[in-house]
């Protein structure tokens, strides 16, 4: 996406304030007092991701899976006989099931598509969080900016623009961390089916296309506030 929550955070501080720049001194070189409890917790929210078995992982801020939540097992009938009819089903292979190998156990390996499209809805959850937490960060810039106006305070937008910046990285970085965690489980998936991990580039390059797309949406935003 090329820094492009930045550039959007960065656009909505430019618009509301509307005030001339103040050189490259308030931007970079300037020390400002920007810690805030409630923008450090949108940053700090882990990522939960659901897996195509029920699996629940949460991802921390360097991408690694610091927790696995898994259903329990579905439990046995009270005399711990399974149901009659699993019990009477062959467990010998049948030569026209398609998910079988004939005179083997295993099932067939998925297709690349087959493995691709089952982490789709993966995917998605994880999208969703990421434009929540953005929308989140948006309306606490929005919210901050409207009090010091209400309040009669002055508008700092050096102020603004390190600590929403700031803000806009670690959200970035935390969503770019979970998004490739989970494409570690895709593409090991992929190899121990027998392809190349190179077959996940398509669901990268979607990944970044919707981050296109969510620049789009959040500077119509950033515009509405005005």
């Amino acid at each position: 996406m090329k820094r492009v929550w930045k550039y959007i955070l960065l656009v909505f501080v430019l618009l509301v304030v509307s005030i001339g720049g103040y050189g490259l001194y308030i931007f970079k070189f300037k020390e400002y007092d920007v810690a805030d409890p409630e923008v450090e917790e949108i940053i700090e929210d882990p990522y939960v991701i659901t897996l195509p078995d029920g699996t629940e992982i949460v991802v921390d801020k360097e991408g690694n899976i610091i927790e696995e939540r898994k259903d329990e097992p579905a439990e046995e009938n009270s005399d711990g006989a399974q149901n009659e009819d699993t019990q009477s089903e062959d467990p010998t292979p049948s030569e026209n099931d398609p998910n079988q190998v004939t005179g083997d156990s295993e099932q067939q390996r998925l297709t690349v598509s087959e493995i691709k499209e089952k982490y789709i809805p993966s995917l998605k959850e994880l999208e969703n969080q990421a434009n929540s937490n953005l929308d989140a960060l948006i309306q606490k810039a929005y919210d901050e900016y409207s009090a010091k106006r209400a309040n009669g305070e002055s508008i700092d937008i050096g102020y603004f623009y390190n600590k929403y910046m700031g803000a806009a990285d670690g959200l970035e970085a935390r969503t770019d961390a979970a998004f490739n965690a989970l494409m570690t489980i895709i593409e090991n998936e992929l190899e121990e089916n027998g392809y190349s991990k190179a077959h996940a580039q398509s669901l990268r390059d979607d990944y970044n296309a919707a981050k296109e797309e969510r620049r789009s949406n959040l500077l119509k935003k950033a515009k509405e506030y005005l």
